[in-house]
């Protein structure tokens, strides 16, 4: 039977609907998208943990659920080790306003006595300005940890929904196997089983990066004597998984927070220039060793792909750019029709050195 060529306007118009709608149900249902996503990427981190339980005869159910126990008392370590600081931070915000408002004065008289700039002028410009950083900065932490209610039911729908994926996993293969044409079974498989590999790893590694950068952040601001070095260590290793934009939104927020406690240009230069630092030991040493290059994806299109998700779903968005990018690349792949988009996100591939051309001995 043949098969009904469109033209290429047409074509362009279907794939511009589709990609729309995609956008539009993203959008929508993304309360609903978005725990699934996380519940799926904590799902296949789970699944060697789970997969051993059941190997030395646990029943499916009570894997599952021993596996997202242990995330949860992970999570809950996690909470505790910084909670202390958290709670101090917060009621200090107000005293640290005015502590940072206090210091764009002094700033604001030194630069009028020195370059002889209008102080009035200056000082709205100043003010927005730091007004503006900290207020952001201040929204943004208010809205993640002092949204109690909220942030709790999404983390418990996380964990529901990761212990049914768990628990479901054979089910919802079978389905998928199913709900394609049989001559796509294999292609189908080997797409499931690169994604939980390339997922799998991803995440993992991801977590140790996370640790050992977290431990390096922490250390260093200990050792410069930085108030609530904990929680600015943490913030800013939380902050380092979103590619490029995340590190230097941690080291502003880092810098104004040392500002206003330690009210000294240098102590707020030098925990500039240690995260900076430690940032720069990261991509060059720990994550190329530790996450590898199991997600082959373009700097343009990491980039690209984590302003989209912010604009799509916000801060969760950023985060999960990455591993959206890496499984619609794994199955790009797979499918002949849309391979030129995998080339698109994947990166440029090792130019091979061309073969010496030997040359025949001249006869005497």
């Amino acid at each position: 039977m043949n098969e009904l060529k469109l033209p290429f306007n047409a074509r362009l118009t279907f794939t511009l609907l589709s990609l729309i709608l995609i956008v539009y149900i993203a959008r929508v249902g993304s309360e609903i998208i978005i725990p699934m996503v996380f519940a799926f990427l904590v799902a296949v981190m789970l699944l060697p943990i789970a997969s051993w339980l059941e190997s030395i005869r646990f029943p499916r159910g009570l894997a599952a659920f021993v596996a997202v126990l242990l995330f949860v008392i992970a999570l809950l370590g996690l909470i505790a080790l910084v909670g202390s600081q958290m709670g101090a931070f917060v009621s200090d915000l107000p005293q640290l306003e005015k502590q940072l408002m206090g210091t764009v004065d002094n700033l604001q008289h030194w630069v009028n006595t020195r370059f002889h700039i209008d102080a009035s002028t200056q000082m709205d410009y100043l003010e927005k300005a730091a007004m503006g950083t900290l207020g952001s900065a201040t929204a943004f932490i208010s809205q993640t940890f002092l949204s109690i209610s909220s942030l709790l039911i999404f983390v418990v729908f996380v964990l529901l929904y990761s212990f049914f994926i768990l628990y479901y996993r054979q089910l919802l293969i079978t389905f998928l196997v199913r709900f394609f044409q049989e001559k796509h079974r294999l292609k189908l498989l080997d797409i499931i089983a690169q994604t939980r590999y390339i997922i799998k790893s991803y995440v993992s590694g991801l977590m140790i990066e996370m640790v050992v950068v977290a431990i390096l952040n922490c250390s260093l601001l200990l050792i410069l004597g930085v108030k609530y070095a904990l929680l600015l260590g943490i913030m800013a290793a939380l902050f380092n998984i979103i590619p490029y934009l995340g590190i230097f939104t941690a080291i502003i927020i880092s810098m104004l927070v040392t500002l206003t406690t330690a009210a000294s240009v240098v102590v707020m230069l030098q925990v500039g220039i240690a995260l900076f630092l430690v940032h720069l030991l990261d991509s060059n040493i720990l994550l190329p060793r530790i996450v590898g290059s199991k997600v082959k994806i373009n700097a343009l299109v990491t980039i690209v792909g984590v302003v989209c998700g912010s604009m799509l779903w916000g801060i969760p968005g950023m985060f999960l750019a990455i591993p959206v990018i890496a499984i619609m690349k794994i199955t790009f792949e797979r499918i002949d029709a849309l391979k030129p988009w995998a080339l698109l996100l994947g990166d440029m591939p090792a130019k091979k050195k061309p073969a010496p051309v030997v040359k025949p001995p001249e006869q005497a």
